[in-house]
Parts: C-alpha cells; sequence; structure tokens
C-alpha cells in the first residue's frame, strides 16, 4: 500500500498540515528543528504505535495542547484504507488510540495483527536516520530493541511471544527481589514459562538472521564493492553451546554463526535454556535477576577477520548499516508480500551529492515510496515540500528519474 494522504494536527511543533505525496520519491525540505522529521515519525507511529526517535505519547502533543493526532489515507489499486492515532496527555497520564477505518484498538497487539491480517492492511515503514549508528557502535539493548522490532513486523507471533516474556520476566525478576529468599518451586515455575517463551523467541531470531545472511554479501557488494564480507554473529551465553553451531570469539565469548549451519530445535533450545538456568541459579538468588534469555543476547556485524563495532571506519559502519535497511527490505516483502515505506532522516548530513545520487538511483528502481529529509534542495528528483517552523507547503513536482544520469560519477554509493 501507499500514502494518499497524510495530515497532522498539534503533533510536535505542527498545528495542522496535510501531505498529498507523490507515489515514489518524496522530500521535505528545511532547516533542523522545523519539523521535517515529524512526518517521518508520524508514519513511523501509524505503522508500529511507536516513535523511532524513542519519545513518549506526551512528548509528541504539541505544547500547550491536550491532545493530538496523525491520519493517513492509504491506497492500494482500488482499495482504501484509513489509519489514524490519536494521542491524549496531561501531567500525571498520557495515552493513544489508533483506529482502522474507525474501529479503535487500544492493544498494540490488535492493532498490528489487523494491519497485517489481510492483504489491503499490510502498511509498514522502515527507517534509515542517523541515530542507526547506535545498532554498531551502541549498547547491545540497542541491537535486541532492533531485532524485537523487525522480526514482530514479519511474524505477529513474535510481537505476542515477547510481550508474554517481558511480563513473567518481571514477574520472576520481582520474585528474585524479595528480600526473603524466593520460594525455589515457584521460581521455577516461572523458569519453566520463561525458557518456553525464550527459546520461541531465540528460535525465530536466528531463523530472521540466517535469512539475513543469505543476502547481505550480495548487498553489501553492490553498494560497495571493495569492502570486505559482511555476516552477522548471534551472541549467547546459554544458546552457544549447540555443538555444530557454535564458535569462541576473544571479544564477545560465545558466539553463533548465523546462516552457517541448520538451526537448533526447539526442544534442543529450551533444554539449554534450562541447563544454563539451572547452572546459574545460585548467582541469579545472588544478583536478584535473571541471568538467562534472550533479554541478555546480543548481535554484530563482523567485516572480513574483524568486528566492526571496534574496527570499522564511518565509511564502512555507514555501509553496513544501509545494507542491513535494504536486505530489511527485501525480507520483509518475501516474507509478507508487501511493499514497506521507505523513511530516510537527515539525508543531506548522511551522504555526500553523488553518492546520495547512486542511493536514489538503486531505490527508485525498487518501486518503494520513500520519503526523505533533507536540509538542501533536491532539484532533480520527485516532490518536493518545504518545512519552516512546522508549516508544509509544496514546492515542485517533478518527474521521476535515475538521478544518475546528471551525474558524470557512478561508483560505488559508499566509501571506506
Amino acid at each position: 500500500m501507499k500514502v494518499q494522504k497524510l495530515t497532522l494536527r498539534n503533533f510536535r511543533n505542527i498545528e495542522e498540515a496535510t501531505l498529498v505525496p507523490d507515489r515514489d520519491l518524496n522530500f521535505l525540505l528545511g532547516a533542523n528543528g522545523q519539523g521535517k522529521t515529524s512526518f517521518l515519525e508520524a508514519l513511523s507511529f501509524l505503522a508500529t504505535l511507536k516513535s523511532f526517535r524513542g519519545a513518549k505519547t506526551d512528548e509528541v502533543i504539541r505544547w500547550g495542547h491536550p491532545a493530538g493526532e496523525v491520519h493517513c489515507t492509504l491506497v492500494k489499486e482500488d482499495w482504501t484504507t484509513e489509519l489514524k492515532i490519536s494521542f491524549m496527555g496531561d501531567e500525571n497520564r498520557s495515552t493513544k488510540l489508533a483506529f482502522i477505518n474507525g474501529k479503535p484498538f487500544r492493544s498494540s497487539t490488535q492493532y498490528l495483527t489487523q494491519r497485517f491480517g489481510a492483504v489491503e492492511l499490510g502498511f509498514h515503514t522502515i527507517v534509515f536516520n542517523p541515530s542507526d549508528h547506535d545498532l554498531v557502535r551502541g549498547e547491545p539493548s540497542i541491537r535486541r530493541s532492533y531485532l524485537d522490532r523487525v522480526v514482530s513486523a514479519e511474524d505477529i507471533e513474535y510481537l505476542s511471544t515477547l510481550q508474554k516474556y517481558q511480563r513473567v520476566l518481571q514477574q520472576r525478576n520481582s520474585l528474585l527481589k524479595m528480600e526473603d529468599s524466593p520460594n525455589r518451586q515457584v521460581l521455577r515455575g516461572f523458569t519453566e514459562q520463561l525458557a518456553s517463551y525464550g527459546s520461541l523467541l531465540t528460535f525465530k531470531r536466528l531463523e530472521w538472521l540466517e535469512r539475513l545472511s543469505e543476502i547481505l554479501p550480495s548487498t553489501i557488494q553492490d553498494i560497495a564493492p571493495q569492502q570486505s564480507m559482511l555476516c552477522v554473529k548471534y551472541i549467547s551465553n546459554w544458546a552457544a553451546e549447540m555443538t555444530d553451531f557454535s564458535s569462541k570469539n576473544k571479544d564477545f565469548g560465545p558466539v553463533h554463526f548465523a546462516g552457517q549451519e541448520a538451526r537448533a530445535s526447539l526442544e534442543t533450545l529450551e533444554r539449554l535454556f534450562w541447563k544454563k538456568a539451572s547452572a546459574l541459579e545460585e548467582a541469579e538468588l545472588r544478583s536478584r535477576s535473571s541471568l538467562v534469555g534472550p533479554h541478555r543476547d546480543d548481535w554484530t556485524f563482523q567485516m572480513g577477520e574483524h568486528v566492526l563495532k571496534g574496527h570499522g571506519s564511518q565509511g564502512e559502519v555507514r555501509s553496513a548499516l544501509l545494507a542491513l535497511k535494504l536486505s530489511e527490505i527485501e525480507l520483509f516483502k518475501v516474507r509478507t508480500g508487501h511493499q514497506p515505506l521507505l523513511l530516510l532522516d537527515d539525508f543531506s548530513s548522511e551522504l555526500d551529492e553523488s553518492r546520495r545520487a547512486n542511493l536514489l538511483s538503486y531505490l527508485i528502481k525498487t518501486g518503494l515510496q520513500i520519503f526523505v529529509t533533507a536540509t538542501e534542495d533536491q532539484s532533480f528528483l520527485g516532490k518536493q515540500f518545504r518545512v519552516s517552523q512546522g508549516r508544509l507547503q509544496e514546492v515542485s513536482e517533478r518527474g521521476v528519474h535515475d538521478p544518475t544520469e546528471q551525474r558524470s560519477e557512478s561508483g560505488r554509493l559508499f566509501g571506506q
């Protein structure tokens, strides 16, 4: 599906604005802090009920107003769908309510189930923005959150299991934090649930990383042919005992090389979870925290012989991230049959002119609807809008064509 119209009311610094985009390329232009990214953030909310900027509900409501709203009309062939999110908040409480064709959904699971329950509602966004560099250099929690998002987008069972896992984990940690010694039998009852949910989450994570590993090498070669081979690794202190899967890495400890061997069965993963949980039970009682499970796992990039996090240049990191996002698009399309929207934030700061042209040349051929924010005019491309102090104005509408035709330089997208 593609966006036919997007309306924001009292969202961030925007009082009211309606964007009628092109079906292919759209540029939101303007200086920093004017409200360009708010349109991308609104699309992200409509797709996932979350902000890719990590904002809370009360933070997106325009200052001094009790409520805000984003509304979107989607079209696919002769089918039209209306999505809306209402944000309400005050000093004490904030809430959001999502609607599909006027029907309200308070539960994110119900909303996402309906959104992907039928072909006509297959709406999803994939974001590339400067903060994505934290996927390489940031904390493990950032990479776990990313993995949870991308798998949930394709697999509603994963999202449901993740929510159950997080509830059981919270209950188990509360029990471990009790001043008196917790009842061992009750604790092991929680461990049983944690092992069941955790092994399923890990199984699905490894499946996604294996699928990623199949296309990531060719994708990185397409955009940076001189760059070393790129692969991903899953890091776990409990699943690493799978003998045909694991190796030791001096920087990270136990590592799973996704895609090299067949995945372990759910039964094997659950058995390994129980084995490690039993071995660390006393340590968990001392630390008053659950030490085993996907909530403590990690994944990383390796480029050639080196771990990208510690050894990659800025250009190599950008190449890896772009290859990841382009691969994510392809994996989503293959698994769901839907075309996602691509949101490119702060385009001007991330790439120089020739590399921007090469990237857009690549993206034009995908048939995706693309929304880009930039501080510089992109005079050779699609439909353009200027955003100033929260106000939106259409600048021009040009035919979409290959931007590299106006460039004498082609070459790869990113240098090292």
